[in-house]
């Protein structure tokens, strides 16, 4: 029932009087603000035990019943409730009850207030609901504050001690997510050389090895019986050793479940016990695979580039020697035609010397300068019309199929090239396939979007071809796009077959790539990037030639090596031309200032003394605004590296149908169509 007295107070104490002491540092309870629940149906009694109770700092909240502290007490936590005993509708001690039947609350300290005493019953009936006192009014403020601040700062310890646990859960579990998507594996070994297998095994490693971290629970030797028999020795030489070393720190490859091979780097240390003695080795195990793949794939980059640099300057020098070699044995030829003997060895040594000029062409595509003469294409169109031409060549035992998706994009590439290379990749398949077997070309639309790895990000159409032989080995996928690197027979094959595939791919701003299972067969991809459609608007065709070569004309002949302008000189003379000759580019400035009339300038592209053919081209177009230009190189590099040059481009070595339509082109386009675009007389643009 409502108690008409108000709550006595005994004077105002400062706060400090109820105040916990202070701690030797920093307390985490004393940043937190309990909560305390003062529940009476008289307004002034709530008002004076809250004015009792505010020097404590908490914060204070006061409501007229049971019914709504039940109410709070289900969304807030309280330090504890100071209940009146009698109150209408629901007094303290049913409020009580209904505290203690809550799990949440079942704690809950309660302080029961009573302004009069019925006797020892309703006392023990309080402490019976688990009251931790028991106050009459008047109230003396002090004594109040002191028992409140008891519970106050149990509660705030108690909560100091939940958040302190709650934040180590926290912590605990974002080490534990972070561990279990890391690529490592934690394990243990004794000293005598021996694995005892992984202790703590990540979900993303155990998912990229193919077994289940239990499963090295249970074995211990799965571990090192995984690694790979190469290795195996070296890495238990490094366990053994490291007793003395104190630490290790090695890579060894690991068979996983699928036969596939991952690269991990181990590092260990030695722990030791009590006394100092070893007691065993605890280390990690993080797989690098892929940070080798990536090594790999630049080191052979580079090692490719080096050789094709290499090669594109041997493959120059070779040119400028075959034509010499050419032009003479075609003129002896000519002039033995009738004599037998004598000019069936010419023939035969010029044939030997156009073979080679072939295999040098081979060469420059490895070195991805080969001349090539692209433009927009349908591989869909040429891939079946290739297959039905590699039938009959590849013979009765090896069935030929196309394998083509709808929609392929096109291509800017050079036609007769990827002709030559479907041959040259069929050949290879039909030697793998020594009883027969399937060969496959496939065609597809691809995004590739990883920046890591080749090809660069970007649309491609991939050309691939599978064949069902006998596979490679790892060793010889490393080395099968070095030139002359082979491993067929000697005498069967010339090792620049993936080699002249490389060169193409990566001229054509590609990719290519050999996988490969020993016994299962092999598929080459090459990654031919999808056509602009500003290529289709730059295609022409410059396979016209005009039937009447223009003679009579002025040629200045720009050329460094010797021989080769000497029969340069003679082939021109003898086809009707005057002809001025210089050594190199100085000197034929020299001649271009003279009073000379010049109507062609016919230069090599790459000479020494500073000055290239494209330079002197553009300084005689200055002098000489009506000048025609023709260039002759064997290494083309330098001439695909520039942009809106003049004139016409003879691959070395050339034939004489070669020059012949290459002069008409250029002297005999005079009010024909403007030859100032770069055209190739060879399949160069």
């Amino acid at each position: 029932m409502p108690d008409d007295r108000p709550y006595e107070r005994a004077g105002a104490e400062p706060a400090a009087d109820a105040a916990p002491p202070a701690a030797l540092g920093p307390d985490p309870a004393r940043a937190i603000l309990a909560n305390i629940l003062l529940v009476d149906d008289e307004p002034k009694n709530l008002r004076a035990l809250t004015q009792m109770l505010e020097p404590l700092g908490q914060n204070i909240v006061s409501v007229p019943s049971g019914a709504d502290a039940l109410h709070r007490l289900l969304h807030d936590e309280f330090a504890i409730v100071l209940v009146d005993a009698q109150m209408p509708d629901m007094d303290g001690y049913e409020l009580a009850a209904q505290i203690r039947q809550r799990g949440r609350t079942r704690g809950l300290p309660i302080i029961f207030i009573s302004a009069f005493s019925t006797g020892d019953k309703d006392i023990s009936r309080a402490y019976a609901l688990g009251a931790v006192d028991y106050v009459f009014k008047p109230v003396d403020p002090v004594v109040l504050r002191a028992k409140v601040s008891v519970f106050v700062d149990l509660h705030k310890k108690t909560e100091a001690v939940r958040r302190h646990e709650r934040a180590l859960r926290q912590i605990e579990e974002r080490q534990a997510l972070i561990i279990r998507s890391l690529p490592i594996a934690l394990y243990t070994a004794d000293l005598n050389g021996g694995f005892d297998g992984p202790r703590f095994l990540s979900e993303g490693i155990a998912a990229a090895v193919g077994f289940k971290p239990s499963e090295f629970m249970e074995d211990p030797t799965l571990w090192p019986a995984r690694i790979h028999p190469a290795d195996r020795e070296r890495v238990l030489s490094h366990v053994a050793a490291i007793d003395t070393a104190g630490s290790m720190s090695i890579e060894y490859r690991w068979h996983c479940a699928d036969g596939s091979e991952k690269v991990f780097l181990d590092q260990a240390v030695l722990v030791r016990d009590e006394a100092g003695q070893p007691r065993e080795i605890l280390g990690t195990c993080l797989d690098i695979t892929y940070r080798r793949q990536l090594e790999q794939q630049l080191a052979h980059s580079q090692k490719m580039e080096a050789i094709g640099q290499l090669t594109g300057g041997i493959a120059h020098d070779f040119n400028n020697m075959l034509s010499v070699i050419i032009w003479n044995l075609d003129v002896v030829t000519r002039s033995l035609k009738g004599t037998g003997k004598l000019h069936e060895r010419s023939q035969m040594a010029l044939n030997g010397a156009l073979n080679c000029a072939e295999l040098i062409r081979q060469l420059l595509a490895f070195a991805r300068h080969q001349p090539r003469q692209p433009k927009v294409i349908q591989i869909s169109e040429l891939v079946p019309r290739m297959a039905k031409m590699l039938s009959p060549v590849l013979g009765e035992r090896i069935k030929v199929g196309v394998s083509l998706v709808e929609g392929i994009w096109p291509v800017f590439a050079d036609p007769a090239q990827i002709e030559s290379i479907l041959l040259n990749l069929a050949i290879n398949a039909r030697d793998a396939m020594p009883d027969g077997g399937t060969l496959i070309i496939e065609c597809a639309n691809i995004r590739h979007d990883s920046p890591d790895l080749d090809p660069a990000p970007g649309e491609y159409v991939t050309l691939s071809v599978t064949d069902t032989g006998v596979g490679m080995p790892q060793e010889v996928i490393d080395r099968a796009f070095e030139p002359f690197f082979t491993t067929k027979e000697s005498g069967k094959g010339s090792g620049l077959g993936l080699s002249m595939v490389y060169g193409f791919a990566k001229q054509s701003a590609g990719h290519v790539t050999i996988e490969s299972k020993v016994g299962l067969g092999t598929t080459v991809r090459i990654y031919l990037p999808r056509a602009e459609a500003a290529h289709a608007d730059a295609e022409q065709d410059w396979d016209a030639e005009p039937d009447l070569v223009e003679t009579g004309r002025a040629i200045l002949v720009v050329e460094d090596d010797d021989d080769v302008r000497a029969v340069t000189v003679a082939r021109l003379q003898d086809l009707g031309y005057a002809v001025f000759e210089a050594e190199g580019a100085s000197r034929a400035i020299e001649i271009l200032r003279s009073p000379a009339t010049i109507d062609l300038l016919f230069t090599d592209v790459v000479m020494p003394g500073g000055m290239s053919g494209l330079e002197l081209a553009q300084h005689a177009c200055e002098m000489r605004p009506g000048v025609k230009v023709l260039y002759a190189s064997g290494y083309a590099s330098s001439f695909h590296a520039a942009r809106h040059v003049n004139g016409e481009l003879l691959q070395k070595p050339y034939g004489d149908r070669d020059l012949r339509a290459a002069l008409s082109r250029v002297l005999g386009s005079v009010g024909g169509s403007d030859s100032s675009a770069p055209r190739a007389a060879s399949g160069i643009v």
